[in-house]
């Protein structure tokens, strides 16, 4: 098995991941991994039980190894979190919970996730009178969504086609988790024919 000792060693050596503090790729697995200062991750595969991000240091994860949780460390991640002013790129993988607090933030536009959980406000006060506008701390990018208020399950389609369903958490004291969501909606390509068709009759006239 691969150790996470040797990462730095093995692959900073080549340009293609030089601007990376870690970089974890099929076969490494960790226990405990976190992340401070301004270090930075690239992850292509494996996993571990926890990954936390600290300071302003940033994740880029675009696959794991399956989750297993009843073997550890096992692929994909149990408990990803993610705070103080750190940022986490998620577009692929499998993770149980991610969690963001502070003034933490994150996109998220594929993967397989269980659980999210933030602690946050959703809203902040700007302009003289202030006035509260939304101030939402993680963006998913999807191409459609649905959620149910009753259960707490967000379902629906990332940009790839695959599918998503995943347990929102409330926890007392911040802004339910649905509110510090962004979505971003990736559109159909037939829509975007029409978008481009009429923008052409729209130059023409």
């Amino acid at each position: 098995m691969k150790r996470l000792i040797l990462l730095t060693s093995l692959v900073l050596s080549t340009s293609a991941f030089a601007s990376y503090t870690y970089v974890i790729t099929d076969g490494m697995d960790f226990g405990g991994l976190t992340l401070t200062g301004t270090q930075s991750l690239l992850m292509t595969g494996g996993g571990g039980d926890s990954l936390g991000l600290l300071g302003s240091s940033s994740a880029v994860i675009q696959g794991t190894a399956p989750y297993n949780q009843q073997i550890y460390p096992s692929g994909g991640i149990r408990d990803l979190s993610v705070g103080s002013y750190a940022y986490l790129d998620f577009s692929g993988g499998e993770v149980y919970e991610i969690g963001i607090g502070s003034y933490a933030t994150a996109v998220l536009s594929g993967g397989e996730i269980a659980r999210i959980k933030t602690t946050q406000s959703a809203w902040q006060y700007v302009g003289q009178p202030p006035v509260l506008v939304p101030n939402p701390h993680v963006e998913m990018i999807v191409k459609d969504w649905d959620y149910n208020t009753i259960t707490k399950i967000l379902t629906g389609i990332w940009g790839n086609d695959s599918l998503f369903n995943i347990q929102l958490v409330n926890i007392d004291g911040y802004s339910p988790t649905i509110d510090n969501i962004k979505f971003t909606i990736i559109p159909e390509p037939a829509t975007l024919l029409l978008l481009s068709l009429g923008g052409l009759l729209i130059r023409r006239k």
